[in-house]
């Protein structure tokens, strides 16, 4: 019986491979992702390298000459032997530990470069340079169902590393997003579709522009200096495609509606259920305010009920609620809410609900 705990066939979260390849790197082994482009594999192998404190060596397979890896062979007449004149990269690795991350593994297509990888993965080192005992080396790689090249790698190369696949995750991505600075309209938009949020950040369409979690942080950084919708627009579809800029700027004229500054400042009550409930317009309604909020200079006490007030909005999950605390607890607004009496009961009420879904 399969492992309820194992990954699924899509994979592991960036956050469930976070202690995986923390551990096989560990060690010393060598550890090989497998993901769709753009789902965050070069962020995880950067992330080890920080864990690690190793500086890390991104070698991109499909962009560099073979001898870019194994060096090149220059005639020594004193000797009469042929001796190798090794990358910058390999003098580093030999000298002290880092993390050599070999990307677009299975994108290089020639003999030479998989033989250059075999010896780099198997033996740790590039000719007679061996590695230094605590330099780790971490590979990735597309998919064969993605649109991209991919060349098989040899049997002997495979079995050489610890796999695991990534899979697309929206809450990940989320959460990395909050710290980021990627635009509040394009997170609600994301965390609105539930179960579909991997769908709509990944969404391959044979365009050259289409959606991954990198083109989307790409469109929002257009889309925070756009000069109206309509030049907005054709700057999200350049990164994501037309199909999927038409979603968002359909979501944005939800996102229209919410006010941030009249519900805070002045206490307006938000209707979730005018029209029947609108898990998009809640969405939109809780990101708009907490990104309202964290973005002020200041918050005046008289601010503090009305955000309560916002919190209690009928209709408004739990759910929904722990997302906006989560964006306000770096600002600081939490422990300054927790002094009102009507917060403290909302918050045990919260506390007893998560309690009890993650019992």
């Amino acid at each position: 019986m399969r492992d309820k705990n194992l990954a699924t066939d899509d994979g592991y979260s960036y956050e469930e491979l976070q202690p995986l390849c923390a551990a096989a790197l560990a060690a010393g082994l060598s550890v090989l992702l497998r993901g769709h482009p753009g789902v965050g594999k070069s962020a995880l192998a950067r992330e080890m390298a920080d864990r690690m404190a190793l500086p890390m060596h991104d070698l991109r397979l499909a962009q560099r000459e073979p001898a870019e890896l194994c060096g090149v062979y220059f005639p020594d007449r004193d000797r009469q032997v042929l001796q190798l004149l090794p990358p910058d990269w390999v003098h580093a690795v030999c000298q002290r530990p880092g993390l050599v991350f070999l990307d677009e593994i299975n994108a290089a297509v020639t003999r030479l470069h998989q033989a250059a990888a075999y010896q780099i993965v198997l033996e740790r080192r590039v000719g007679p340079f061996a590695f230094h005992p605590q330099t780790v080396v971490m590979a990735a790689g597309n998919l064969d169902e993605d649109q991209a090249i991919v060349s098989p790698l040899s049997s002997a190369l495979n079995n050489r590393f610890v796999h695991f696949r990534m899979r697309v995750d929206p809450e990940a991505w989320l959460r990395w997003g909050e710290t980021e600075g990627i635009h509040p309209a394009i997170l609600a938009y994301v965390a609105s579709q539930g179960p579909n949020g991997a769908r709509v950040l990944y969404e391959p369409t044979g365009d050259d522009a289409f959606a991954t979690p990198r083109s989307w942080a790409m469109a929002s950084k257009l889309l925070h200096g756009a000069a109206d919708d309509k030049v907005g627009k054709r700057l999200v579809a350049a990164c994501v495609g037309a199909a999927a800029a038409e979603k968002l700027y359909a979501y944005l004229r939800i996102w229209g509606r919410i006010h941030p500054e009249a519900i805070v400042v002045k206490g307006k009550p938000v209707s979730l259920q005018t029209h029947g409930y609108e898990p998009s317009f809640a969405y939109a309604a809780t990101y708009a305010v907490a990104d309202w909020l964290v973005r002020q200079d200041s918050v005046p006490d008289a601010w503090l009920p009305n955000i309560v007030k916002f919190l209690q909005t009928p209709g408004l999950e739990a759910e929904l609620q722990w997302l906006c605390l989560r964006r306000l607890k770096d600002s600081g607004l939490v422990e300054r809410l927790k002094v009102l009496p009507e917060f403290r009961t909302l918050a045990g009420n919260l506390v007893q609900v998560r309690t009890a879904v993650y019992a």
